[in-house]
């Protein structure tokens, strides 16, 4: 069964492509594509093919597609996509030769003259509707995706369907913080800490390696504070050369620098009324460290080339995956910045001491990238355990990055530990711990994990901690066990 009616004119058509200049006749057309009769010598199947035909009473036509089959009358051509001014032209020549059609041109069951649909093949036939184009276009996508989705398993039915979601289904924990995934405890207690200081004007240090989402949190926190109408401005410390990070944060006067020819407005100004997101905290030289100071205390700032100040209302999130502590004894950060920074901390914890979040993050970038990039894809069981076991030194930006590259290079439906450039548990035998760890991990019997857990009375830290491996492995052999 068709899913495009065609009818059969003849007309002359011109080639241009990699025929010179070749004359055709078109002898059967349709919206997907036509035959063309003729000889044609140096077409090959797969070949791109230019095609300029005049429609009667609709004008000149011109489109490109490709030679999907060769015989000894002529060439068969798939167009490439059409436009939707080209498709409706089109469609208004082709529904003029279809009118007084004796049979369904789907099917070929005989029609009815007054038959509005085929008894057959259930298309609809009034091809001069004027929603009969919009009808046929969803009707042909509905039938491809139901040929496509009959070959799946239920399971890869089911992730269709949730790609088809506007919104992913999340876990009762995380309504109030819907841009956050994870439901551990770790996490738990940064959504409460969160929910405790965005209605103040406290300022907040988050701490934190690098890609945990510290600037999402950051932004969490101006969005259910009171400023969240205002700016959020944020800005890395470490991005920007340390001759201009002055300017940069507390702005200039006109030529205080040889090349600065008007003021400059700093980001402290700015984010006036809102929110200042200062990452990277610890990069921040000591000379301007006094000057943060003077404004976390007083709210003043000075402009390079200024001498009184100006008082401004911001609320400061600072940031850094350094160890500031090591940075004061060094005399790399200044005690009294420290202290007043200290008054509110927030640590967000890595991905491998996040548990169970491992899995959920990671299937929730699978949908996410998987809905973006157009493909249908799952972990394979191997995946998942080698995504439990690995120690993530980049965090969810690492996660997120493998997981888009695998869906973008990968072509099986199954995505395995190598698409994700991870070890694969099961062949190598590497998770991450260390070989020599792998081995003794290995000797961990059920027995063993059941006793320890009761002895930490199931605290995964502690059980982690007496076995000797990663709090990820302990949930890998709770599963493993059927614990």
């Amino acid at each position: 069964m068709r899913l495009f009616p065609r009818i059969t004119p003849k007309l002359p058509v011109t080639l241009n492509g990699r025929l010179a200049s070749s004359k055709a006749t078109l002898s059967n057309l349709s919206l997907g594509g036509a035959f063309l009769r003729g000889p044609f010598p140096t077409v090959k199947i797969g070949d791109s093919l230019f095609m300029k035909y005049h429609l009667p009473s609709h004008g000149l036509f011109e489109t490109s597609g490709k030679a999907v089959r060769k015989d000894a009358e002529g060439v068969a051509v798939q167009f490439y996509d059409l436009d939707s001014f080209a498709k409706m032209k089109l469609w208004k020549y082709i529904a003029e030769g279809l009118k007084n059609l004796r049979e369904c041109p789907y099917c070929g069951y005989p029609r009815e003259r007054l038959a509005q649909a085929c008894t057959r093949c259930g298309w609809k036939l009034d091809f001069h509707s004027p929603v009969y184009l919009e009808y046929h276009q969803k009707t042909c996508l509905l039938k491809r995706l139901h040929s496509k989705a009959e070959k799946l398993s239920a399971d890869q039915l089911r992730r269709v369907v949730d790609l088809l979601r506007p919104e992913f289904p999340r876990h009762p924990s995380t309504d109030l913080f819907p841009e956050f995934v994870g439901t551990s405890q770790a996490m738990r207690e940064v959504y409460d800490k969160i929910q405790r200081v965005a209605p103040t004007d406290v300022p907040v240090l988050l701490i934190g390696e690098s890609g945990t989402g510290k600037e999402l949190t950051a932004l969490a926190i101006h969005e259910r504070s009171k400023r969240k109408e205002e700016a959020f401005v944020p800005i890395n410390c470490a991005a920007i050369p340390e001759n201009l990070l002055e300017g940069e944060l507390f702005g200039h006067e006109k030529r205080f620098y040889t090349s600065g020819h008007t003021r400059k407005i700093g980001k402290f100004e700015y984010a006036d009324g809102g929110t200042l997101f200062l990452d990277e905290i610890a990069e921040l030289p000591v000379a301007l460290q006094a000057k943060l100071l003077r404004f976390l205390e007083s709210q003043m700032i000075e402009r390079s080339g200024k001498v009184p100040g100006k008082k401004v209302n911001v609320r400061f999130i600072g940031a850094t995956n350094r160890d500031l502590q090591a940075a004061l004894s060094r005399g790399r950060f200044r005690p009294d910045l420290f202290y007043r920074l200290e008054a509110f901390t927030i640590k967000l914890p890595p991905v491998r001491e996040r548990g169970g979040d491992i899995l959920l993050l990671a299937q929730t970038f699978l949908k996410k990238f998987s809905g973006e990039i157009g493909v249908i894809r799952e972990f394979s069981p191997e995946a998942l355990e080698a995504m439990e076991i690995y120690g993530w030194p980049g965090n969810v930006r690492e996660m997120a990055n493998k997981i888009r590259k695998a869906l973008v290079l990968g072509n099986d439906p199954c995505l395995k530990p190598k698409d994700l450039d991870l070890p694969d548990p099961k062949v190598s035998g590497q998770g991450e711990e260390s070989a020599a760890s792998g081995n003794a991990r290995g000797k961990i019997d059920r027995q063993k994990v059941i006793e320890t857990l009761e002895q930490c009375r199931h605290n995964i830290s502690r059980t982690a901690k007496v076995l000797g491996v990663s709090r990820p492995t302990v949930y890998h052999l709770k599963r493993r066990f059927g614990i």
